[in-house]
């Protein structure tokens, strides 16, 4: 079972599904936007701000957000949530130790806001 058909059946019924991509900054967010629409990822720069691409099957759509993860960017977060149908959280896992700091201090923040 691939992504698309997981959620659409979890939305049953829905024709459209809002998925974000959320983490650290060079974590590889971006990276697996590209890849599941199927684009070039052998030149890739930081994102300044936010990528969206929409992907089709049958009549179902997916809309992927890419959320920058700069420190900076990431107090906006919150506001992405509406309506999003899942998360995926990516973590570099040579930097897992700032990751735990990170999530103690900006997670806390997002689920309370």
């Amino acid at each position: 079972m691939g992504l698309l058909d997981l959620l659409k059946s979890m939305k049953k019924g829905e024709q459209e599904a809002k998925l974000l991509i959320l983490g650290l900054d060079n974590a590889g967010k971006t990276t697996i936007l590209k890849s599941i629409s199927q684009e070039d990822v052998s030149n890739l720069s930081p994102t300044q701000g936010f990528n969206v691409k929409s992907i089709s099957q049958d009549s179902f759509k997916l809309n992927v957000w890419d959320i920058g993860g700069q420190e900076e960017i990431r107090q906006y977060w919150k506001y992405y949530f509406e309506k999003v149908s899942g998360l995926v959280r990516t973590i570099l896992i040579n930097r897992f130790s700032l990751l735990i700091l990170v999530m103690k201090k900006g997670l806390v923040k997002i689920i309370r806001n």
